[in-house]
């Protein structure tokens, strides 16, 4: 296809910041000034709205290409990093495009030839739903366009059918007609097919990416090589808030197969024709640091507590009643965790004069491209970005990457140079989740209905690392983000949600699920205590406070169906507990039931019935797989997961001190799917809020022991002695 001309006229950059600028001093001080209640409406609202897709540029010519043997490529601007976008997207286009779903290949846009953006918030299938299949419809359009002007037919005579153009006699593959097209006249976008001719959406299909994982295809950014490629390795500081003190190079410099050995501010980096001989040569270098070796989990703890930081209230509504018949108060923590994916962080530098080419895993290439050319000076345009497959993502790979060294390497020794951070360095330099502290209080009444619910949470901030300075001075606190499900979702007349936060001396980010994981074991825990002390079923007790609103309708549904399906008002043995939580993660409603045993001290999950209502259901089996693959994560991070600090270091460095669900942990799993609305919503973190308050509401049914730090594993190892 001939690339695309933009005609469009506009304001130009250097006017739009010059006019916006004007305003801008004004709105900020505004901002400032009116912040609690700002900060509260803009609670409200994000908790409220649709997440973007980020994207604004949807011509087809830069999202599909036509090939030869009548396949269609579809040019992903999200990536894939297992969560099964490649084969939703695919299903969406076939619905418009007329052509065979096995017929369209999904593969990473680039910089080079089409569009990037960013990947996470569970919003790659929901945020493009529509724009996919526009963009799509349009191609459709544009090729009956394109058909009627080389026949000299009228356009409403044209039709289309598994990749065919036909009208009168004639027929012509969607490929044979393209290949005569050097210019191309884009028709109007038409109106999209309904929802009930949709012969692949709703339906089960099999993963498109599937074969080549199965065979060991290099895909993946780790499996990445170039002509002339070498090796770099990166040692940095290990130590938290820890600066370069000293450094002797010369054990590496003359090493067989070491090319260069260089040192920057905050590292040492080598390069060399193996992997092997770079981080034998790293080994060799004598390196001090300058840190506090005090530092420790004690003060990441005394850091991160309610009442310490700065204050933000992100919900209030009614007012506390003082004439209770009882009240409850609880408190709750959770660790620090690590992302621990599959696949550490990997970048291919190749820098050739003044132009730099990146492949990597990473999920927010622009982020990328832009750090990149403001550390190294490289204009945007000349900075090609690659994306390849993630072996996981969970957040590690949104922000912080190793781009930056990988090109300095480059540039160096003149050869595309392969880095990837060691299974050390992603414990130890990574982003990790922070560590929280919730208090919850109730009031009820002599009936049991709850008066007044309060939630006080601390953590450290999860999504400042890429804003603006001048946004947190207005926003106080990280709450769209690491305070994220921490607002109470239930119809109750009097709530309250405050937070706080402390700026930790490590790098925090996003992390699967992002606060929810926190947020939700707090409250979802609280609520069952509720439950118990007003002597209600605690799944009875959480429909009572689901509202009339379309989200609490929402809720309400999807409970009614999870009882029905985990037998939930049946009777059970008496050695099995049974525990079950719900929470909101946007438009999306999950639910689990966790059913578990004891046995000889060691919690024993059985089986989790996991519902979810995710919209509009676009591959069942892509959700199933997606529910299953949090659920693990979830039991994992509930049962054993927690990042440690001792003398100013992280402790865990590798699986064999970072203990993880395997195999062996793995509980019958049914997935339950209600469709509750029309447009489709997330489903890749929504499922792995609930299962550390089911887990910990099961083991109190069981023995009658309230946990309320997680990891659980650990904490009833404490508390049964």
């Amino acid at each position: 296809m001939a690339k695309p001309t933009n005609n469009q006229k506009g304001i130009s950059r250097r006017k739009f910041l010059i006019r916006a600028s004007t305003g801008m001093g004004g709105t900020i001080a505004l901002l400032y000034f009116g912040r609690s209640i700002i900060r509260r409406e803009l609670s409200d609202f994000i908790a409220e709205m649709e997440m973007p897709s980020g994207i604004s540029d949807f011509d087809h010519q830069l999202w599909f290409e036509i090939n030869s043997d009548n396949t269609v490529t579809l040019k992903s601007p999200k990536v894939e990093m297992g969560q099964g976008i490649f084969t939703g997207f695919a299903m969406l286009a076939a619905e418009e495009l007329d052509i065979a779903l096995h017929k369209i290949n999904v593969v990473h846009a680039s910089t080079l030839n089409g569009i990037i953006g960013n990947t996470g918030v569970s919003n790659s299938t929901s945020s493009l739903y529509v724009s996919i299949r526009e963009v799509a419809a349009t191609l459709r359009e544009t090729l009956k366009l394109q058909a009627s002007k080389v026949w000299g037919l009228p356009l409403e005579s044209i039709t289309s059918k598994d990749g065919v153009l036909s009208s009168t006699g004639k027929e012509m593959t969607y490929a044979e007609l393209a290949g005569q097209i050097t210019v191309w006249e884009t028709a109007q976008t038409p109106v999209l097919r309904p929802e009930s001719s949709f012969r692949y959406v709703g339906k089960e299909q099999q993963r498109i990416d599937v074969k080549d994982k199965v065979l060991g295809k290099p895909i993946y950014g780790i499996d990445t090589t170039l002509p002339g490629m070498v090796f770099g390795a990166v040692m940095y500081c290990p130590y938290i808030g820890g600066k370069l003190k000293s450094v002797d190079l010369k054990g590496a410099q003359n090493l067989v197969g070491v090319l260069k050995v260089i040192q920057e501010k905050e590292w040492v980096g080598v390069v060399a024709n193996s992997r092997f001989e770079a981080e034998n040569a790293l080994s060799r270098i004598k390196v001090s640091w300058d840190y506090d070796p005090d530092y420790s989990t004690k003060n990441t703890i005394e850091a991160v507590t309610v009442g310490i930081g700065t204050e933000v209230t992100i919900q209030k509504e009614g007012i506390a009643g003082v004439d209770y018949h009882q009240q409850l108060k609880s408190e709750f923590r959770t660790p620090i965790g690590f992302h621990a994916c599959m696949e550490p962080s990997i970048v291919v530098a190749n820098v050739e004069g003044e132009k730099l080419t990146v492949i990597t895993s990473h999920q927010h290439l622009p982020f990328m491209q832009q750090s990149l050319s403001d550390a190294l000076g490289f204009r945007s345009e000349n900075i090609a970005m690659i994306p390849a497959f993630l072996g996981g993502g969970f957040g590690r790979k949104t922000f912080k990457h190793n781009a930056v060294e990988a090109a300095i390497l480059s540039k160096t020794v003149g050869k595309p140079v392969h880095l990837l951070f060691t299974r050390q360095q992603e414990f130890q330099n990574g982003f990790v989740r922070p560590n929280t502290h919730h208090i919850l209080q109730g009031k009820l009444d002599k009936n049991g209905q709850i008066l007044s619910l309060e939630h006080k949470l601390a953590t450290g901030p999860m999504g400042f690392m890429a804003v603006p300075e001048f946004v947190p001075p207005i926003l106080g606190a990280d709450f769209i983000v690491a305070g994220h499900g921490a607002r109470i979702s239930y119809s109750i007349d009097s709530i309250k949600t405050t937070m706080w936060q402390s700026m930790l001396p490590f790098e925090t980010c996003m992390w699967r699920g992002v606060g929810m994981f926190a947020n939700t074991f707090a409250i979802e825990s609280f609520m069952d205590e509720l439950a118990h002390n007003a002597g209600v079923n605690p799944l009875q007790f959480r429909l009572d406070y689901c509202g009339d609103s379309v989200q609490l309708t929402r809720r309400r549904k999807l409970l009614e169906v999870l009882a029905e399906k985990s037998s939930w008002y049946e009777a059970k043995p008496e050695n099995l507990g049974r525990g079950l939580a719900v929470c909101d993660d946007h438009k999306t409603i999950a639910a689990a039931v966790v059913e578990l045993k004891i046995e000889s001290g060691k919690i024993i999950i059985t089986k989790v019935y996991q519902a979810i209502d995710p919209g509009k259901i676009i591959n069942p089996e892509g959700i199933r797989q997606q529910v299953e693959g949090a659920t693990m994560m979830a039991i994992s991070a509930s049962l054993y997961e927690e990042g440690t600090i001792e003398n100013g270091q992280f402790v865990e460095t590798n699986f064999h001190n970072y203990k993880v669900a395997t195999l062996m942990h793995t509980p019958e799993i049914e997935v339950i799917m209600h469709e509750g609305s029309d447009k489709p919503s997330g489903v890749g973190e929504p499922p792995i809020s609930p299962i550390a308050p089911a887990i910990a509401n099961a083991i109190y049914n069981l023995t009658g022991l309230r946990l309320r730090i997680l990891p659980l594993q650990g904490e009833f190892d404490t508390t049964s002695k």
